[in-house]
């Protein structure tokens, strides 16, 4: 198992170094990669189950890869704007590179059964626009629950078992999309796991410059839950490159959110 995790990682790495030659080289138009978030990204994975929802950015080929939902070919073709759909299956080369998604419709335009995969929504070029999307995947998992089990709606969800999964970079924690987004969540109160992949700079920009503290934690505590619970969020705080804890909080992490509808 941490054989394999070792093996993706490492080829997700190439691929990083790889396409940015490309690019560079002007073989591609434009790359954005997802180089030094591999291991917290193969950490995440671990946590997913089928029927889960992902909704997050351009930096998360590594969890793409390990989730099983991207090729190396793919991701190629992405970057190359192949527009068939057969070798580009994510946009077939409309989008730009590094937006994931995955299929909801067969080849005759039937919904695929949802509640067997490992679900993404299609990224989107504006940062921090996977937010509010993330609210509303958290918050239809919520309505599922309370539901029940609806007819004729089986290939959706589980009666509202699965969660929302958000992945963001530091320097869009800066946005109003992301603190209404995390606003919301914690008020509806919805199954939604935040992965924030804080470096310490946002392209070329310090955090010192973009974030009150330096410090997201810092700053997302008055949004955490007390000891005796109740409304917020559990919030954990893992070095990047510490695959064994990484792996240990998130499966933890996303557990709890299953389990009470808790957000983390």
């Amino acid at each position: 198992s941490i054989l394999r995790d070792y093996r993706i990682g490492v080829r997700s790495r190439e691929v990083s170094l790889l396409g940015r030659r490309e690019v560079l080289t002007g073989k591609a138009k434009f790359g954005i990669f997802g180089d030094g978030k591999e291991v917290p990204q193969l950490a995440l994975a671990r946590a997913f189950r089928p029927g889960d929802w992902r909704s997050g950015y351009y930096r998360d080929q590594t969890l793409m890869f390990a989730l099983g939902l991207l090729t190396v070919e793919q991701f190629f073709a992405q970057l190359y704007a192949d527009a068939d759909v057969e070798r580009e299956p994510v946009s077939g080369g409309r989008q730009m590179t590094a937006h994931f998604s995955t299929r909801l419709l067969d080849e005759k335009g039937e919904w695929l059964p949802q509640v067997d995969a490992y679900n993404s929504s299609a990224d989107v070029s504006p940062t921090g626009s996977q937010m509010p999307r993330l609210v509303g995947l958290a918050q239809a998992s919520a309505i599922y629950r309370e539901l029940g089990e609806v007819p004729g709606v089986e290939g959706f969800s589980r009666g509202g078992g699965e969660i929302a999964v958000g992945t963001i970079g530091n320097a869009s924690c800066a946005e109003g999309m992301f603190w209404e987004a995390v606003n919301a969540i914690g008020v509806l109160g919805v199954p939604a796991l935040i992965a924030i992949w804080d470096d310490g700079f946002g392209i070329s920009v310090a955090n010192e410059y973009q974030i009150t503290k330096s410090n997201l934690s810092e700053v997302l505590r008055g949004f955490q839950r007390s000891s005796g619970g109740g409304a917020g969020y559990d919030i954990y705080t893992v070095r990047g490159w510490d695959y064994a804890a990484l792996r240990a909080t998130f499966l933890y992490a996303a557990a709890s959110v299953r389990q009470q509808h808790i957000p983390a």
